[in-house]
């Protein structure tokens, strides 16, 4: 009976995923029981796909890599937990993030966006890892446990019934009364994340009162900004009482504290380029103009510049902006990267292919820059070193579609057409589309009926294609 209510449950958390707004609100009101640990991780699971279809999710590597480095770095002040964490990020204007029991923790671009300082973003995540660590959703779904049930009944009745207005509009009656039982547990629940999320990151060495500065950000985004009230704060009530709550930490502590951990490099490129590739170009000048009053910060609007030119199609101006950056880092492996790939889309090829090499050697372990380096041989006609650079961009860790589907060209160029046809399968794998998939794995089957090693690892990828687990999502960024 309890899996059966499962199952239902988290229907009924992807329904609320998808026709709701802002969905954390009512699923705090709560449900029939705590969830044990086990639970917390399936929930988290189920919720994580959901997301996923939902909202276009930031895969650049780098990105990931420096958000989730940071995040285990606050985590780790936490001590041991049941189960690992991951951070995301999606891509939405909106100011949100929020988490889920298993360890997920979400932040849009937008929230990103209007952040000055990597204490912002610390803070931010040791808050949200406070939540999961806590529990208190968990805690919710104990607390009232009428409300969520009743709740629960009437939006899967409109499910059920085939009709998603029926569920949206019971829901929505439903929201005022939630909102009003469960706002002191809400309250409650964010005075101990800001409690542990302070602890969390001063133990990191971040200055907690960066905390109180991305509150007053959202705070007055929530009083002037034309967008209306930040998600966050309709899902983290936001009072006078939290921030003067911090205030009161901050003096308490202030003796104890270490906290003069400043912004990192990374930080300021991960900001500079969700900025510029995902986010507000408007929010990305309002930065710059800021920036540019630091002769220390040039280097940052040079190359936020130059992405923003890519982004707007002026080839010509993002290499002129580039060149600017490398004349203040000239050995800045990500911007001779960056310069690399705007030659290649310029058509200069000689000179993509020198920036490139020069990345290459530079920092070896980039599957990026091989990847571009690859295209560029691909490109002047040189196959052969166009397929090891990207062989060596795949056993970097680098995958996805673009690879795939510049595997398979090149493949092709040479006339080795079994690879080139399994990696065409794999492109269209990802891209949900079952039919040309198969078709290019059962295509690839007949060239290599004399190499075991390949024979099973296309049938493996035969034997593995299933509807369900083709089916398409949203365009990752």
């Amino acid at each position: 009976m309890r899996k059966i209510f499962l199952k239902i449950f988290f229907g009924f958390i992807g329904f609320l995923l998808f026709f709701l707004p802002n969905p954390w609100m009512l699923f705090k009101a709560g449900d029939v029981f705590a969830l044990t640990i086990g639970e917390e991780r399936t929930l988290g699971e189920e919720v994580v796909q959901e997301v996923e279809r939902k909202f276009s999710m930031i895969r650049d590597p780098l990105i990931l890599e420096y958000v989730n480095t940071l995040g285990q770095e606050i985590l780790k002040q936490a001590g041991p937990q049941p189960y690992p964490f991951r951070f995301y990020l999606f891509k939405d204007p909106q100011l949100n993030a929020f988490s889920v029991p298993g360890g997920h923790i979400f932040v849009s671009t937008g929230l990103l966006e209007i952040m000055d300082s990597e204490g912002e973003l610390a803070g931010l995540l040791g808050h949200e890892i406070a939540h999961v660590t806590r529990h208190h959703i968990s805690n919710q779904i104990e607390k009232q446990k009428k409300i969520g049930l009743a709740t629960m009944a009437a939006a899967l009745l409109g499910v059920f019934a085939g009709d998603p207005r029926i569920a949206g509009a019971v829901i929505t009656g439903s929201m005022a009364t939630a909102q009003t039982l469960f706002l002191k547990y809400s309250r409650e629940d964010e005075g101990e994340a800001d409690n542990y999320g302070f602890k969390y990151m001063s133990k990191a060495g971040f200055d907690p009162k960066t905390m109180i500065d991305l509150l007053d950000k959202l705070r007055r985004w929530g009083s002037f900004g034309s967008e209306g009230i930040p998600a966050y704060m309709q899902t983290h009530p936001l009072t006078g009482d939290r921030m003067s709550h911090i205030e009161n930490l901050l003096h308490q502590y202030a003796d104890q504290g270490h906290w003069g951990r400043k912004s990192s490099d990374e930080f300021r490129r991960i900001l500079t380029i969700i900025l510029t590739k995902y986010g507000d170009l408007q929010r990305a000048q309002n930065h710059f103009q800021s920036w540019s009053k630091d002769a220390q910060s040039l280097f940052w609007v040079h190359y936020g510049q130059g992405w923003i030119d890519i982004r707007e199609g002026r080839f010509d101006g993002a290499a002129g902006q580039f060149e600017k950056a490398l004349t203040i880092r000239p050995q800045d492996t990500f911007v001779l990267r960056d310069l690399g790939q705007v030659l290649l889309l310029k058509g200069d090829l000689e000179q993509a292919v020198q920036k490139l090499s020069q990345a290459s050697v530079l920092d070896p372990k980039d599957g990026t820059t091989a990847f571009f380096l690859a295209r560029a041989y691909q490109e002047k006609g040189e196959n052969q070193l166009a397929l090891e650079n990207f062989q060596r961009a795949m056993n970097l860790g680098m995958e996805g579609e673009d690879l795939y589907h510049y595997l398979g060209i090149t493949y092709g160029n040479l006339n080795d057409l079994g690879p080139a046809h399994y990696y065409f399968g794999k492109m269209f794998k990802i891209k949900g589309d079952r039919g040309k998939a198969m078709f290019h794995f059962q295509t690839a089957l007949r060239y290599v009926e004399k190499d075991p090693r390949q024979k099973e690892r296309i049938e493996k990828e035969i034997k593995n294609l299933d509807p369900g687990k083709t089916r398409e999502k949203k365009p990752d960024h």
